[in-house]
């Protein structure tokens, strides 16, 4: 008989390529480990580990044993959060992933819309880059993810990893927008202009590669003509360092509308170049295709009848709302 033991066991190998390492995060022996993938390996009737090489590599077998090992611990583990929420009314919660951004710019706006449509729940959100959240998603840690997508649609990041949400359904629940950004001079002009001007090169303040807010920078960028050359000067994972950046008057960065538009009205940060460079984005909740906790459940079907969208803030001359 299966023991899910064995598969966790099996994936702790696979993240440590070390017996030593793994059987430390398994808590057992050495020797206890290498029993249990024995019988595993006795149940699946194949080699799953390739104990010659080092670091140690699964084999073909154990590679496709894996990506179901994977899903089914995900799926089981969801299944028992999901048990113990319906046995305890009382510590039920509806638990969300979303980019540092949006839990401290969007969520205060819409959590509160939430309460008032199920109740007294208690909400979570779990902080991290979107290639974190989606792994915490794939774990059942949480119920949904909650990011931002450019009009292209893709979820792609830099090193051509497709992240698993991409797959999944989801809904629009909100708006924003990149502005390249600059602070001004005595005449509140850009200091960093982006006026067409291929030979002029100009400081760009840019993300990190981790922050999904930079792939739809970097491929709006790809398709831009007639820019000066950007001369990457600083880079950071989170909008709010750009920000700093940008009012220090180091360089043009391209900056969300939410954080920033109170700083377009008193002057202290200016659009540079033309509107055509703002990058539009969607704010989406995804969910996965197992069935949910009934609260969780019931906000979902909550936002696929009501559709509510939390738009951007009031704009100011010389940013648009239209969609490009």
């Amino acid at each position: 008989m299966l023991d899910i033991r064995w598969l966790e066991d099996l994936a702790a190998v696979a993240e440590t390529r070390n017996l030593t390492r793994a059987a430390e995060l398994r808590n057992v022996s050495q020797s206890g480990l290498s029993r249990r993938l024995q019988s595993l390996e006795n149940w699946a009737g194949a080699a799953l580990l390739d104990r010659r090489k080092s670091p140690i590599e699964l084999t073909d077998a154990g590679t496709q044993l894996l990506a179901t090992a994977n899903d089914v611990i995900g799926r089981l583990n969801a299944t028992r959060r999901a048990l113990r929420e319906d046995r305890d009314q009382a510590t039920r919660s509806v638990r969300f992933a979303a980019p540092h951004l949006l839990s401290v710019t969007f969520f205060p706006k819409w959590l509160p819309q939430i309460q008032a449509t199920i109740g007294s729940t208690r909400l979570t959100i779990l902080s991290d880059n979107l290639p974190g959240c989606c792994d915490a998603f794939d774990d059942g840690a949480v119920d949904f993810v909650v990011c931002y997508l450019d009009q292209a649609g893709r979820l792609n990041s830099p090193g051509g990893k497709t992240l698993s949400i991409s797959t999944c359904q989801s809904l629009i629940i909100g708006q924003e927008k990149l502005v390249p950004l600059s602070a001004v001079d005595d005449e509140k002009r850009p200091l960093h202009d982006l006026a067409p001007e291929p030979r002029r090169s100009i400081s760009y303040l840019g993300y990190s590669n981790e922050c999904s807010l930079g792939w739809a920078v970097e491929r709006k960028l790809a398709g831009a003509t007639d820019m000066p050359q950007l001369n990457r000067i600083y880079e950071n994972s989170l909008a709010d360092g750009l920000r700093s950046m940008a009012l220090s008057g180091l360089g043009v960065a391209w900056l969300p509308l939410t954080t920033t538009h109170q700083d377009i009205l008193r002057g202290r940060l200016v659009r540079t170049g033309s509107p055509d460079l703002d990058v539009d984005l969607d704010i989406r909740i995804h969910r996965p295709q197992r069935r949910l906790s009934r609260r969780a459940e019931e906000l979902w079907s909550h936002l696929v009848a009501t559709r509510p969208v939390v738009e951007l803030p009031e704009l100011v001359p010389g940013v648009r709302k239209e969609r490009a």
